[in-house]
């Protein structure tokens, strides 16, 4: 583990492969100067070192690596750290993971297979609050990424806490207030609350709005698996 001095920002490094470790390093030098780094190969190390050290403004995750139990890390630490921006590595490309990772709270989705060029370019859109794809496969063999509405869209899904979006997809299912808390083994007045914020996260007025905004971009996604 390579630590920086202890009142500087700190961007966490999250694969177990050394190698891809030293190129993410390039890439954190060029993009955030006077910005230490830290390096941990498993899961169970970075939600450690999520809790623990306030200093965390930016983390890259392998999805691959140990402890990670499917998309379970990403949202272990999106609950940890909800304002911290997290960028999955992975040397998948295919869409449906990418569209998986993005709804379970990922700021970006960066291939492995990106030049050190593309990776300071996506760290960058992610910084300045966007949230990076590549272009995705679909039917036909044409490449396509997300369209901007479809994007700003994908960007307050990933706002949402693990809570909020599981209360999102009860709503895009069709349930009501009461219903939700029953489901979810909470009262209702915490229902309310989570909607409450998902309707400000979207930039909605009312469940109807944040309903279809919610349908459509998961449908979008869904169709570019």
């Amino acid at each position: 583990m390579d630590m920086s001095e202890h009142d500087v920002p700190l961007v966490v490094i999250a694969d177990d492969h050394p190698l891809f470790r030293e190129a993410l390093q390039r890439v954190v030098a060029e993009v955030f100067a006077g910005y230490g780094f830290c390096e941990v190969p498993d899961c169970a190390q970075a939600l450690s070192l999520a809790q623990t050290d306030s200093r965390v403004e930016l983390i890259f995750l392998d999805l691959n690596m140990p402890g990670m139990d499917g998309f379970g890390g990403l949202v272990a630490l999106r609950n940890i750290v909800p304002s911290v921006p997290i960028i999955i590595v992975s040397a998948s490309e295919d869409a449906a993971t990418i569209r998986e990772s993005i709804t379970c709270g990922a700021s970006g989705f960066m291939p492995k297979s990106l030049s050190k060029d593309d990776m300071v370019a996506a760290v960058r859109h992610v910084l300045e609050g966007g949230i990076y794809t590549p272009h995705i496969a679909v039917a036909g063999g044409v490449s396509k990424p997300l369209n901007s509405g479809d994007q700003k869209l994908a960007e307050g899904i990933a706002q949402l806490t693990h809570q909020q979006r599981v209360v999102l997809q009860l709503l895009v299912g069709g349930k009501s207030n009461k219903q939700i808390a029953y489901e979810l083994s909470i009262v209702e007045s915490t229902v309310k609350a989570h909607v409450s914020a998902i309707l400000r996260k979207l930039r909605v007025h009312s469940r109807t709005q944040a309903v279809i905004r919610a349908s459509k971009i998961l449908d979008t996604l869904r169709q570019l698996a």
